[in-house]
């Protein structure tokens, strides 16, 4: 069985919303950023959940 790694993290903090990847490098959101970011994923989620499911080759089941 494959061992799972942390692609990512997510973290809120008091200025915002930090995102950072393994490899170290992290992307900064403001609240307001962060929020913007919510808005435009919300919209797009079916869309994006299409995508996973047409791109996994296992079914996933994604639970919020």
């Amino acid at each position: 069985m494959e061992e799972e790694t942390e692609r990512f993290t997510i973290e809120i903090t008091d200025g915002g919303l930090v995102i950072t990847g393994g490899k170290g490098l992290s992307l900064e959101f403001t609240a307001g950023e962060a929020l913007m970011l919510l808005g435009i994923l919300t919209e797009e989620e079916q869309r994006l959940r299409n995508m996973a499911q047409e791109a996994s080759p296992a079914p996933i089941k994604i639970q919020v």
